[in-house]
């Protein structure tokens, strides 16, 4: 019988960073995640792919 459960990824997010917020900062992310229908995780990756972008350009 075969595994169940999630298939496996080329690329997978097994990388923990910690990082603490101001109460302030915290709620206008989840207010933007709530808002966009996206974690807290993808808007995270995505800011930081922003910045990384900008300073290629």
């Amino acid at each position: 019988m075969a595994k169940m459960g999630r298939p496996k990824t080329d690329d997978p997010t097994n990388k923990v960073i910690t990082v603490k917020f101001k109460e302030s900062e915290y709620q206008m992310m989840l207010e933007y995640t709530k808002q966009h229908n996206i974690t807290i995780s993808q808007l995270i990756r995505m800011g930081v792919e922003m910045k990384i972008n900008e300073s290629l350009e």
